[in-house]
């Protein structure tokens, strides 16, 4: 039995079965090359279209919102980046701070963008996370929207989001990757046991002192939440009804009882009383600044302080008086920014945490008055200084609406998560791919299937949302 014999060249003339198997097998090639070309035009067409960290100009819509007019508020996001920068954003404290912060029992999310679009990037329980669910379904909604308006433009990224009114993890002021501790080492919310990764950590929230220098800001969920364009700056021209000259010269608020949680190593939020007296307890953790100013301040000048726990009063009766106090609660105080459009000046307590505007548009004196710097008894001077320059004060009343309604509206929100996604994305020391997190899930999925699923993530789902 003869060897089978070779088959012909593609390029022979010669007719037959050989001929044609030859001319088959240089289509199938020749289609298998078309293909592979294809396939890699196709990614690098994908990846020149992905977003680099800092192309966010490239996107339309950046123009379109207006993004350049909110410049001033840009500034705190290259303050809140400047140690990712130095220090470099990495995977494994990404994946740490995930498991620490982003379950349940710490009520954040871990999510994040790849490609232009929004995932859960690690199971949560919407049931498990209480009251807590409603506030993330603002942020879950919010970052949908970031994913509607800008899509690809949106650069890969992973973080934890945290509804906490305070950090609540080891700060890299005493644990960091430069700067390693003996392997025992342990203090407030920092245990250097086994599995622990230092910071610094990708941890989104609504307020911090200078103590969480990688905590990154954002706007707070209580924007959302209380529709605050279509109430609270809607409503502008109707607080700025009353006169001037008809406001009463008293300095008014009610509230909540909260006590102000802090660490006992963070000296800019230690809480002084009066004549310099101690007020925080539980080893400093804990300091009751908002009960003991209504306690111990109102009865120094009854004149001209009106606070107190009792019932709530309509926003529209504030507009009765000159003066508005703005005390913290846990953290900062969302009241604050219902109060700047109220045509009254604001006292605001100098607490040592601060909101994503605050450090790059609030002055004192200029659109705010600020007191408690180390004593609340400040807060008397303040008012004998306000009584003394009344127009001034006036002016300042003016320029806090001026600020809440230029700068605290929904396409400035939109604009500064989109600017900060952009900055976190440029200080990660690894590149972020989507098959890191095995369990991500879209987060339209999450919104419309899985929070609807439980009658508490249903409650969370059906809550009113703006941006």
């Amino acid at each position: 039995m003869g060897s089978r014999p070779f088959p012909h060249s593609s390029t022979s003339s010669s007719p037959g079965r050989g001929g044609s198997v030859s001319l088959l097998g240089a289509v199938l090639l020749a289609e298998l090359l078309v293909s592979l070309l294809l396939s890699s035009a196709h990614a690098a067409t994908a990846a020149a279209e992905k977003s680099k960290p800092g192309d966010y100009a490239a996107a339309a819509n950046y123009s379109t919102l207006g993004c350049e007019a909110f410049d001033p508020t840009y500034p705190q996001i290259d303050s809140d980046l400047e140690i990712h920068r130095q220090l470099g954003t990495h995977l494994n404290s990404t994946k740490y701070i995930a498991g620490y912060l982003g379950s349940v029992q710490m009520r954040g999310l871990t999510v994040g963008f790849f490609s232009g679009r929004a995932y859960l990037l690690t199971p949560t329980d919407f049931p498990g996370l209480s009251h807590h669910a409603k506030l993330h379904a603002m942020y879950i909604r919010m970052l949908l929207h970031v994913e509607d308006t800008f899509g690809p433009h949106v650069p890969d990224v992973a973080f934890v989001l945290t509804t906490s009114d305070t950090p609540r993890y080891c700060s890299p002021r005493l644990l960091n990757v430069s700067s390693p501790q003996p392997f025992n080492f342990s203090a407030v919310d920092c245990h250097h046991s086994r599995g622990f990764v230092p910071g610094p950590y990708p941890v989104m929230g609504i307020g911090k002192s200078d103590w969480w220098p990688d905590l990154l800001l954002v706007p707070n969920f209580h924007f959302h939440m209380k529709l605050y364009d279509n109430t609270s700056l809607a409503l502008v021209e109707q607080f700025g009804e009353v006169p001037w000259a008809q406001r009463k010269p008293i300095l008014f608020g009610r509230f909540s009882k909260y006590r102000m949680n802090r660490s006992p190593d963070d000296a800019s939020t230690a809480k002084l009383g009066v004549g310099g007296k101690k007020i925080c307890y539980n080893g400093g953790k804990t300091c009751p600044s908002r009960e003991y100013f209504i306690r111990k301040m109102p009865e120094k000048d009854p004149a001209r302080i009106d606070v107190s726990f009792r019932a709530k009063v309509p926003m529209l009766r504030h507009t009765e008086y000159k003066y508005l106090i703005n005390l913290e609660g846990q953290g900062i105080s969302s009241r604050l920014e219902q109060l700047l459009p109220m045509s009254s000046a604001v006292f605001k307590e100098a607490s040592g945490y601060y909101a994503y505007y605050y450090r790059t548009l609030l002055k004192h004196r200029v659109n705010i008055i600020e007191f408690w710097r180390k004593v609340p008894e400040e807060v008397l001077e303040e008012l004998d200084w306000a009584a003394a320059h009344d127009r001034e004060v006036q002016r300042i009343a003016a320029a806090g609406v001026s600020l809440a309604r230029t700068y605290l509206v929904g396409p400035g929100r939109t604009c500064y998560w989109y600017r900060l996604l952009h900055g976190l994305a440029g200080a990660l020391a690894y590149e972020p791919d989507l098959s890191q997190w095995p369990e991500a899930v879209p987060l339209r999925q999450v919104l419309e299937e899985q929070m609807p699923a439980s009658s508490k993530g249903r409650e969370a789902y059906e809550q009113p949302w703006a941006p």
